[in-house]
């Protein structure tokens, strides 16, 4: 008998918990909706259409450029011979006014900058609302810090054009995607843990860490481009190409992991009995 109304107890308890969690559910979702939701999934959208339009228009507009000692000249932006931040550059290498590229490309590395400033400043958010396991929400919150970090340097790229402070503007490039490297394991990490994204978002983050090791690999150890430097064709291409493919790589990245998050919004939709 006992032992008959202890567990009844227990059962009362459990469903005084699961009353109290869909009240805080009921309560907690719009502010999630709205907060949380605009900066996990929506303004990392926008962003991303508004830099490959940015992108776009500032290739377009670019007038062209000239490498002397490796014989190489064109008159409209090279996918295979120009760097992104060359759209960024004051004037071009074969010393043309570059105004309209430049203030539309460094505007749009600002945007991805303050994109991934409150992506990060929402992440741990949703971790802690959803009621996550305690790694997630610990490793969400190591997060946090470094992505506001990640967040300032590239638009610190955009801020500080190649031909206006050379070494800052490398600075600023270079330690962006060290920085991104750490973010993106404490990233994984964080969705590994987690009782409601699949592990197949993890997955995906840390196939991106691969690519980014190697793509830090040819900047920090491989070939020096730099204005005075003697470089070769091929070693300007492997730079420029693995470039592009870091920065496809990323923004496909990010948009797996917003398709994963607006998964769990969903679930908060059509689950009322979601834990909290």
């Amino acid at each position: 008998m006992a032992l008959f109304i202890s567990e009844w107890k227990n059962l009362a308890g459990s469903i005084g918990l699961c009353r109290c969690r869909f009240i805080h559910f009921k309560y907690l979702y719009p502010m999630i909706n709205t907060r949380i939701y605009f900066g996990l999934v929506r303004f990392p959208i926008i962003s991303i259409s508004v830099f490959f339009i940015c992108f776009l228009l500032a290739a377009f507009l670019f007038p062209g450029s000239e490498i002397e000692h490796i014989d190489f000249k064109s008159d409209m932006y090279s996918l295979s011979h120009n760097f992104l931040s060359g759209l960024g550059g004051l004037e071009t290498s074969s010393g043309e006014i570059n105004t309209a590229s430049s203030i539309i490309f460094n505007a749009s590395l600002v945007l991805v900058g303050a994109t991934l400033v409150l992506f990060y400043m929402r992440f741990k958010d949703i971790f802690k609302a959803t009621g996550d396991s305690e790694k997630s929400i610990k490793f969400a919150r190591f997060s946090q810090p470094v992505g506001l970090v990640a967040g300032a340097l590239f638009a610190g790229v955009g801020i500080v054009p190649y031909d206006l402070h050379f070494d800052s503007h490398v600075f600023f490039a270079n330690y962006a995607f060290l920085v991104l490297f750490i973010l993106s394991i404490l990233h994984s990490l964080t969705v590994y843990h987690s009782n409601f994204m699949s592990n197949r978002y993890a997955l995906g983050y840390m196939l991106f860490c691969i690519v980014l090791l190697v793509y830090l690999y040819i900047i920090f150890l491989g070939p020096r481009i730099t204005p005075n430097s003697d470089y070769s064709e091929t070693d300007l291409m492997i730079h420029v190409i693995s470039q592009k493919t870091i920065v496809l790589s990323l923004i496909l990245s990010i948009l797996i992991q917003v398709y994963g998050f607006h998964g769990v919004f969903k679930r908060f939709r059509t689950a009322s009995v979601l834990p909290l």
